[in-house]
Formats: structure tokens, C-alpha cells, sequence
């Protein structure tokens, strides 16, 4: 009654609690009640107070919107507001919409490095495609090149406890774990499923990435055999958007028990002018649970109802809340081509089962759903009507919505725009098209399991 949840999520704890007596309640203590923890509350404060001047500082050209971009003013606004971040024209974007095509571009921009290197990913897993990675950071780093990396202590928990750490510290990489859970000291320390779950890498002020992709080879996990290889597309950026996404990272390091705002306390923006590298407009839109508000949820919600012509959607994990539904079914009502691509296997059953819940919904309006077969699809993105994308880390479940730390990009780029179109064909071309009518006619079991991971969703 304190804690300010959603009703569907106190419910669904309440459900919990009375099933599980006392587990339930101690999963409640974990899981359920206290955010960031005492010390990064206090420090987010301290460092709100900084960010909120660079954040505002402009980036771009003085002047009106570009023509282009007139009539997504409203949009353009409210993701500004929301973010604490400006729009920042005169980005060059490349897609890259494969795993071996996003360690490639990383190499060859590794190996360049003169200056540093910040990263962040929830999941690093040594092994794989990830070793070349791991051997160029380490040649980097004997250049003299700085480098950072800050990972998930739950996501990346196999690299902190591997050979690769060692010869990183030895090489003297900085290597930090973000979000750690210590289950002994439970009344004054974080939440022990929040996590980071933002994956970014930005190289001497010119070059970013971000995107959906781990640090980790696509066939090289557990679940491989049975779901497929992860499928992901990161983007690779030049320009002014690099240095919003360098400031996002800045806050996410200095958030954590083991940094502190000395960095970002020495560096001086006022003068900052990036240089304009091509066409692209980008408004950065970082979230989690430090604040009360959704930034990402209002993001989405606002692309979505924006739409009047198409809209696809991209997502591994489809468990959307009363907003995002109506939201969707609005927009088919309003005469748009609504196409959500889904893996076919997931990772996770009860989120398969939760998701299809919503399937009979979505067919009544005309909304087609189809199921990737060619792996685990993992990118997540939203293109609206060839005009603008919302692409980077947030699942449309309530994890990503509410309680990870994550990152969207609202993308104006018409060239971008031309590849995330071509890439959603080839996910689509490599899917089935679910049938409403043999839908209907799924066995009673299979509903039952739909409707008990329903009920659970909220915290899905």
C-alpha cells in the first residue's frame, strides 16, 4: 500500500504471498519492495544535480526543427522532456543486423581506438565470437587506450568469475559489476532483480553502438539447442547522439558502489561542439528504476499512437500492459497495418504462455502476429509509418518497462529507416503467419496455462 505498485502487480504479489506463505513473503522482500537501494539513491540524487545541466545543454544547431521533423514535433518534445535529453541532429547511422556484422564493425573501431573505451552489456560471456573481442580490448589497452567495462553481477556472473577477468585487470581494464545481489544484507541494499540491462559502447567521443545484442556468441549458450541462436541488430553511430550516449554510461558508472562522480565532476561540457556527420536525428531516452516515472513506456505509447499508416513491431518478449494493449488495438481501429514479430520459441514459457494471452485480443481488430522460426529473436524496435524507429534494449514486458536499466533511441534517419524496413522482410519472409481461426481452436489445457501466467504477469 506504501510502495505505489501497479494494481496488477499488488495483486499478483498478494496472489503470491497467499499461495506461498512466508516464501512468498520473502520473495516479496526481494523482489518486491525496495528499488535502488539507499546508497545509489543517495548518489542518484547527488548526480541528478549534475546531469541535469549537460543534459540540457544543447547539441545541435540553434534554430527551428528541420522541416523534416516539423510534424513530429509533439513527439520530439515529449521525448526530451521525459529523457533529460536533447534531440541532437547530424547523426550518420549504420545498421548492422547480425551478430557477426556488429563484432566485425566493433573490431575495426577497437583497433582504431587512440583515447578510450566505455562499455556496458548485461550479459558477457567468454567464449566464441566474444574472444576476438576480448584479445583486441586487451591489445587497446597496451596501446595506452583507457578502458572501461561495466557489466550485470547477475547477467555477466560467468566473465566475473573467468579467466578473461583476470587477463582484463591485468592488462589494466577496468572492469566493474553493476546492480550485485548480496542476499545476506537484505533491508539495506537494492532489489535483487533489478538489472542492468543496457548495452553500449562508445569509442573516443566518435563513435557509439547500442542495440540489443549481448557480449556474447549467438549460439554460444545454454538454451542454444533448444530455442536457436540469438538473433539481434545493434546500431552503430557517428556524430552528436555519441556524446548523450557517453553521458548515459558516465551515470550508470558512477551509480555503482565501486565508482564514484569524480569523472563526470572533472569533465566540461560547456563548450562542447560535436561534429555533424550526417542526416540522422536522435533523441537518446535512458530509464530505470531511479525514478518514479516511465520514461520508455511513455515513449512507446507515443510512437504507437502516432502511427497512421504502418507499424511493426519487434520483440522477444511480449507481455504488454493495459496501456500498451488499448494502445495497439487503437491503432488497428485507426486503420493501421499493426505486424508484431515474435520468436516461436522463447527462452522463458511462462512469458510465451502470458504473451499468447493477449493473441485473441489482437486478432479481433485485425492485428497479425507472426512467429519467427530462424532463432531467438532478440532485436527490439518499432517502425512507424517509414518516417521514424524506436530501436535499442527495452522489452515490452513490465521487467523492461518499469524496473531495468535500459535505453531506447528515438531515430528520425531515412536511410536507417530503409534498412530496419528491410530487415523486419527478411524476419517476416522467415516466419509463420499465426492463423486466427486454427488459434481458436487451441486445446483447453493450452488456455489454462495462458490465463494462470496471466494472472502473473505484472511481474513477468
Amino acid at each position: 500500500m506504501l510502495t505505489r505498485h501497479p494494481p496488477g502487480a499488488a495483486f499478483a504479489w498478494i496472489l503470491i504471498t497467499v499461495a506461498l506463505p512466508y516464501v512468498g513473503f520473502f520473495l516479496y522482500l526481494m523482489f518486491g519492495e525496495r528499488p535502488v537501494g539507499r546508497l545509489r539513491a543517495r548518489r542518484y540524487k547527488e548526480f541528478f544535480l549534475l546531469w541535469q545541466g549537460s543534459a540540457k545543454h544543447r547539441l545541435t544547431p540553434l534554430g527551428p526543427l528541420p522541416a523534416n521533423l516539423a510534424d513530429h514535433r509533439t513527439l520530439i518534445h515529449l521525448a526530451t522532456q521525459i529523457a533529460v535529453v536533447p534531440l541532437q541532429c547530424g547523426n550518420s547511422l549504420k545498421l548492422l543486423p547480425s551478430s557477426t556484422s556488429v563484432f566485425d564493425a566493433l573490431l575495426v573501431d577497437i583497433r582504431s581506438a587512440k583515447r578510450f573505451i566505455m562499455m556496458e552489456f548485461y550479459i558477457w560471456m567468454p567464449g566464441g565470437a566474444t574472444n576476438a573481442i576480448t584479445d583486441a580490448l586487451i591489445e587497446a589497452a597496451a596501446r595506452g587506450v583507457q578502458i572501461q567495462i561495466l557489466v550485470d553481477a547477475f547477467g555477466s556472473r560467468e566473465l566475473l568469475r573467468s579467466k578473461t577477468l583476470t587477463r582484463f585487470k591485468a592488462a589494466g581494464i577496468e572492469v566493474a559489476s553493476a546492480m550485485p545481489m548480496r542476499f545476506l544484507d537484505l533491508f539495506g541494499l537494492q532489489r535483487a532483480d533489478l538489472r542492468l540491462h543496457r548495452k553500449t559502447v562508445i569509442i573516443d567521443d566518435l563513435v557509439a553502438y547500442t542495440g540489443s545484442l549481448n557480449m556474447i556468441d549467438p549460439d554460444n549458450y545454454d538454451a542454444a539447442k533448444t530455442v536457436g541462436s540469438w538473433v539481434d541488430a545493434m546500431v552503430r553511430i557517428e556524430g552528436p547522439a555519441v556524446h548523450s550516449l557517453k553521458k548515459i554510461w558516465q551515470f550508470d558508472w558512477a551509480l555503482q558502489p565501486d565508482g564514484d562522480l569524480s569523472d563526470w565532476k572533472t569533465e566540461d561540457d560547456t563548450h562542447f561542439i560535436a561534429a555533424q556527420k550526417g542526416n540522422g536525428a536522435i533523441v537518446s531516452v535512458p530509464s530505470g528504476p531511479y525514478t518514479s516515472q516511465e520514461p520508455n513506456l511513455h515513449l512507446m505509447l507515443e510512437a504507437i499512437n502516432a502511427a497512421r499508416h504502418s507499424l511493426t513491431i519487434t520483440t522477444p518478449y511480449f507481455v504488454p500492459n493495459e496501456a500498451l494493449a488499448i494502445a495497439l488495438t487503437n491503432a488497428a481501429l485507426r486503420g493501421v497495418h499493426v505486424r508484431l514479430i515474435l520468436p516461436e520459441h522463447s527462452d522463458s514459457k511462462m512469458v510465451r504462455w502470458a504473451s499468447r494471452r493477449h493473441f485473441d485480443d489482437l486478432f479481433k481488430v485485425g492485428i497479425q502476429v507472426l512467429y519467427f522460426r530462424g532463432g531467438l529473436l532478440h532485436t527490439k524496435s518499432i517502425a512507424v509509418d517509414d518516417e521514424f524507429a524506436v530501436f535499442g534494449t527495452v522489452n515490452m514486458d513490465n521487467r523492461s518497462l518499469h524496473l531495468n536499466f535500459e535505453l531506447m533511441l528515438l531515430i528520425f534517419d531515412q536511410e536507417f529507416m530503409r534498412e530496419l524496413n528491410k530487415l523486419h522482410a527478411q524476419y517476416a519472409a522467415d516466419s509463420d503467419l499465426i492463423d486466427p481461426t486454427a488459434f481458436r481452436q487451441r486445446p483447453i489445457l493450452d488456455r489454462m496455462k495462458e490465463g494462470a501466467c496471466y494472472l502473473i504477469s505484472p511481474l513477468l
